[in-house]
């Protein structure tokens, strides 16, 4: 790690008072903002959004507390970035999983206050001929904001995800709506193509990929609120809980948090994918919002 970026050192840029940058988890450097309007903590391992708490509400995302936070190990909660590719990618032989973004230490290039009590904070990274800018919007709402540049000669075929866990009270009363009469492949049921009728419930382990970039509800009665999910520059909405079965596979998840989250997830994945011409660029993103039922 280079001097600027060691926990605790200072940014090359001034910070605002409503920002810090300072040791966390595992002694990795990561950015704490309590601005008017929001608060949040941002690690550079990954870029990773682990909490994000709209002022007077509670916190939005799920974290496991057996997450690993080693500067090598994907952070297990928050908002992962997969990209470029997702799982083991199109080809099924691309490792790490769901891509090297979530596991590289990104640059923060800027932290700035805005007029509505917001913070805006603007990370990079450039890798394996790509260039990364991941803006990251804290306030009543959350923005998150992707581009992707190809720099290299050659084009290339790049799939990306917001990976985004929201914390819920209790996941069998949680009901998903928007996908209503959206196509999705269920990788539960090894691949099988339906559409979906009615809201979506959990009442098992879910793997699901929508057809669908419009935005996703997820209404969370034990918490007595709505979370609204707007994706913008995507084709694919995932939905993700691994169930009490999956979440014993998983070191860094324990058992009994499974029914505390659902994953909401932003994608261009598979048929969707970006063919990045040399110097062409992407953008996806999504907007968070948090109301009360």
């Amino acid at each position: 790690m280079s001097p600027s970026r060691r926990a605790g050192s200072r940014p090359p840029f001034r910070l605002p008072r409503v920002a810090a940058l300072t040791p966390g988890r595992g002694g990795q450097p990561r950015l704490l903002i309590d601005a008017p309007s929001g608060a949040a903590e941002i690690y550079l391992h990954g870029a990773h959004l682990t909490s994000w708490i709209p002022r007077g509400g509670g916190e939005v995302l799920f974290t496991s507390r057996q997450a690993v936070f080693d500067g090598r190990t994907a952070i297990r909660g928050g908002v992962p970035l997969c990209l470029p590719w997702f799982a083991s990618g199109p080809d099924g032989a691309r490792r790490p999983s769901h891509g090297w973004a979530r596991i590289m230490e990104w640059e923060p290039r800027c932290v700035e206050s805005r007029p509505d009590g917001a913070v805006r904070v603007l990370m990079a990274l450039k890798h394996d001929g790509l260039s990364l800018l991941y803006e990251i919007s804290v306030g009543e709402e959350l923005g998150l904001s992707l581009s992707i540049s190809n720099r290299g000669p050659a084009p290339r075929s790049v799939e990306a995800a917001l990976h985004t866990y929201l914390r819920v009270g209790d996941v069998t009363a949680v009901r998903i709506v928007g996908l209503e009469g959206r196509e999705y492949v269920d990788k539960v049921a090894g691949g099988a193509a339906s559409v979906q009728a009615g809201p979506l419930g959990v009442r098992g382990p879910v793997d699901r990929i929508y057809e669908s970039g419009a935005p996703t509800m997820v209404f969370d009665p034990a918490l007595g609120r709505r979370a609204r999910v707007s994706p913008t520059g995507s084709e694919q909405t995932v939905i993700w809980n691994p169930w009490s079965s999956g979440a014993a596979a998983l070191a860094d998840m324990a058992e009994e948090e499974f029914p505390t989250m659902v994953c909401v997830e932003t994608a261009r994945l598979g048929r969707s994918a970006a063919l990045l011409g040399p110097g062409e660029t992407m953008a996806m993103g999504a907007r968070i919002a948090v109301e009360s039922l």
